[in-house]
């Protein structure tokens, strides 16, 4: 009788040890959804593919532009989830749309989209340095190109061994882990 009561605990301990890591690896799970989210899918997968971005590059740049906040407006006078400047909107129709839009429409979250990954799509073509890409996103491609040109912040005209703006440099670092964590979370397989 004893053999049979021990037993009985063993398994009422086993299985609440395995209702409690149930509890806090969803509890985990739900937690790193929030902090990662995919707000906007449809819209980033569609453009991502479109332009040839991957998704978890595009929804690393909106968290670290915006926190997703569709009408998010920087210091700067950039707009929306992608944090777009409106000169860059205006510079970015003229390859993409057959219309002039209004820079209001940048907090349209399809709009804002869609020119942030083709602007993606766009560095992602000039450059091959992945963080030098990131940095015309976020400082411009003018300042980038200064830079690239610079000795003291690249040796080859193509990477940069330096980012000379601290606020670029964090920004690029915080992309580019947003990225691997999207990757790992939502793209691994």
């Amino acid at each position: 009788m004893k053999k049979r009561s021990h037993l009985k605990m063993v398994l009422i301990y086993m299985f609440s040890l395995i209702f409690i890591l149930a509890t806090v690896l969803c509890g985990y799970i739900f937690f790193i959804h929030k902090v990662y989210p995919t707000k906007y899918k449809e819209l980033v997968l569609t453009y991502s593919a479109e332009y040839d971005v991957p998704p978890e590059l595009v929804f690393a740049v909106i968290k670290e532009e915006s926190k997703f906040k569709k009408n998010a407006l920087s210091n700067s006078g950039a707009i929306g989830l992608m944090q777009i400047m409106p000169e860059t909107f205006s510079w970015l129709q003229t390859h993409i749309a057959n219309e002039t839009l209004d820079e209001d429409k940048l907090k349209d979250p399809k709009v804002n989209i869609e020119y942030g990954t083709y602007f993606l799509s766009y560095l992602r073509k000039k450059y091959s340095d992945e963080k030098v890409q990131l940095s015309a996103y976020n400082a411009g491609i003018g300042t980038v190109e200064k830079w690239l040109k610079n000795k003291e912040y690249s040796s080859d005209g193509k990477t940069l061994k330096k980012i000379p703006y601290k606020e670029t440099e964090n920004y690029v670092f915080e992309v580019l882990k947003s990225r691997e964590k999207y990757r790992k979370l939502y793209y691994s397989n």
